[in-house]
């Protein structure tokens, strides 16, 4: 007898792979081998929205707070500016008062909150404009504000129209208080307070030192003291021109011999 021969059938890669399932034979379950993946949960979610919107109130009031400090301080800033401003003016119009009597018939006058004089050293290039270089000033309160008049002339009516400008806002009170003495008198005597402040001094006479008091509403009551030239200055005289010189007969005789 012959042995049998057996011939393996070659089996083709498409007939081999063709209804094999793995997964139906060996419980293979792609899902099971596969991490699993987790979602937040509805607590989680709202812990981190409030999170997120205490943090964003936190910084919008850290932003409001400098921007509100910011203003703050501009404002401050912009009101002291202000008040040095007005009493740069004050200043330099006090300290050049002249013994020029103003409508009043007074060097200084002070009634009522008001306080008037002549200034000198009103810049008046060669004479470019038609006026002097003297001003009257009066300071006065109007509105809760601190008011500058100033005429163009010195001479003024009840025609003429004061220019007007408000140096300081806010403000309550405003007095004044000069400390004087009569011209002439002894230079050791003792130099004493006017009777009041609202007499001013005498009428023909500057004051060594004016007293300011102002109330504010910010700044509360603010006094400075303002010294005088005491009414040394005068406005120079115009200088008349000069003639020209012509020989003149000596005291001989009109032909000039002795």
């Amino acid at each position: 007898m012959h042995p049998r021969t057996t011939v393996a059938r070659r089996s083709t890669p498409g007939r081999a792979q063709r209804g094999y399932r793995p997964s139906a034979q060996r419980g293979y379950r792609p899902s099971a081998q596969r991490g699993k993946s987790r979602a937040f949960t509805l607590v989680e979610v709202l812990v981190t929205v409030v999170i997120m919107a205490v943090i964003g109130l936190a910084s919008a009031a850290v932003i409001n707070a400098i921007m509100r400090t910011s203003e703050q301080s501009e404002e401050a800033i912009a009101q002291l500016q202000k008040l040095q401003y007005a009493m740069l003016v004050m200043e330099q119009d006090i300290r050049q008062i002249v013994p020029r009597e103003n409508v009043t018939g007074r060097f200084v006058f002070y009634d009522n909150e008001r306080l008037g004089f002549v200034r000198g050293g009103w810049f008046n290039p060669q004479g470019l404009f038609p006026r002097s270089e003297l001003q009257p000033v009066a300071y006065l309160l109007r509105d809760g504000n601190l008011v500058r008049e100033h005429f163009y002339f010195v001479d003024v009516t009840s025609a003429s129209e004061p220019q007007t400008r408000v140096l300081l806002e806010g403000v309550e009170g405003f007095s004044v208080r000069f400390l004087a003495r009569e011209r002439g008198a002894d230079p050791g005597a003792e130099r004493g307070a006017d009777p009041g402040p609202d007499q001013g001094p005498p009428p023909t006479v500057i004051p060594d030192a004016l007293e300011l008091r102002l109330q504010t509403k910010r700044w509360g009551e603010i006094t400075r003291v303002f010294l005088l030239n005491g009414g040394d200055y005068a406005e120079a005289p115009a200088e008349a021109p000069a003639e020209s010189s012509t020989d003149a007969p000596s005291d001989g005789g009109s032909n000039g011999q002795p």
